[in-house]
């Protein structure tokens, strides 16, 4: 049997693209999984002093595949809490600990670790910069409000004509949940 032949692009008939931000141009899943460990660990750290219990930390290898990739962060989140036994308020006035504060907390860490740089794919850099060569256009997309932080960061910016993202997303009243702008598997942002 012939080995199967490789998909080849033929780059002058193409006009434009849209690629996904998160896990096309960008690896930010480390970086997500980063920002999802040191939030989790914190409040289970705090809620293991004040009830005297002995909370396992937030595992990378297993936890963030299992509870926060591929789903929205609010979902996320609240199955991770659940597999510790923990149940928090959607939001609290008074200052206690909330979904709302702990969702706040994730992305402030994120983008502490999006500072810190986030990779770009070289082979979709290379394919950016051959579409970029020709005149083609490229939209990138991601359900997050930081896709512009996260660009930039990996220093493909330059490379995109458009960006549309979860900042889109609230102006034009998508659901907050679910916006996930333009793939069948939705992702924490």
């Amino acid at each position: 049997m012939a080995a199967p032949r490789p998909a080849v692009l033929d780059l002058r008939v193409i006009d434009a693209v849209v690629l996904d931000t998160d896990g096309v141009i960008t690896d930010t899943a480390r970086t997500h999984a980063a920002a999802w460990k040191r939030a989790f660990d914190e409040l289970l750290r705090e809620r293991g002093r004040r009830t005297g219990t002995d909370l396992p930390p937030f595992d990378i290898g297993s936890d963030y595949p299992r509870f926060a990739d591929g789903r929205s962060r609010e979902d996320g989140a609240r199955g991770f809490l659940a597999s510790r036994g923990i149940v928090l308020p959607e939001q609290a006035a008074d200052g206690t600990e909330s979904l709302e504060s702990l969702l706040e907390r994730k992305n402030r860490y994120f983008l502490d670790e999006v500072r810190r740089g986030v990779h770009a794919f070289p082979s979709t850099v290379a394919l950016l910069r051959a579409l970029r060569d020709r005149g083609c256009g490229i939209a990138a997309v991601s359900a997050s409000r930081n896709c512009g932080p996260v660009l930039r960061a990996a220093g493909v910016d330059v490379l995109v004509d458009v960006r549309v993202d979860g900042l889109d997303a609230a102006r034009l009243g998508l659901p907050a949940s679910r916006n996930r702008l333009c793939s069948s598997k939705p992702r924490g942002a």
